[in-house]
């Protein structure tokens, strides 16, 4: 198994994200949420996917929720080539991995080209971890890869949402930063 699998703390660390073999290729990395340090919202009721750019997925669970896809072994070590997807905007990024260490995991997001990306260090979780109710999203994760496709496919979030860098004053000003999960807002 590559080190990389596991249970690994988010940047925030409100949210574990379990790391593991895709079910459709062994030789791609995938990843979903399977603890939350608060699984219901102010109203009582579970966290969904309310930020989604697809309506129909906005009911969808956050726990259990395929948060990372496609990541492929790079010769230089670490993973790449995959997508993130960020339930805090509800939208899906380019995705690459690393460790840093045997407890620290850099996933790094971007859009295209790794110019103006944005890293994250993710901190490795006990195996022991308690898990959240994922019973709806488990269902989901077993089907087929078309079934768990990040929330928005990268060629249309390319097309609708990239924009050019901005020129001030002969200097260019990168876009904002690329969360991979943002705090929930309270």
């Amino acid at each position: 198994m590559p080190p990389e699998v596991g249970l690994w703390y988010n940047h925030s660390g409100k949210g574990a994200v379990e790391i593991r073999p895709c079910s459709d290729s062994k030789s791609h990395l995938c990843g979903n949420i399977v603890w939350l340090k608060e699984q219901n919202g102010k109203d009582g009721q579970p966290l969904r996917d309310r930020r989604n750019v697809r309506r129909s997925q906005r009911d969808r669970p956050i726990c259990g929720l395929p948060v990372l896809g496609s990541l492929k072994r790079m010769r230089g070590g670490g993973w790449d080539g995959g997508w993130v997807y960020d339930p805090e905007v509800g939208k899906t990024f380019d995705a690459a991995i690393k460790l840093a260490s045997r407890k620290r995991l850099i996933l790094t997001g971007y859009r295209g080209i790794k110019l103006f990306s944005k890293s994250f260090t993710w901190k490795r979780a006990p195996d022991d971890l308690p898990r959240c109710s994922t019973e709806p999203s488990e269902r989901q994760a077993t089907l087929p890869r078309d079934a768990v496709s990040p929330p928005v496919p990268y060629q249309k979030a390319v097309q609708v949402q990239v924009q050019a860098p901005r020129q001030t004053q002969g200097r260019i000003t990168p876009p904002p930063p690329v969360p991979a999960i943002r705090r929930t807002a309270p």
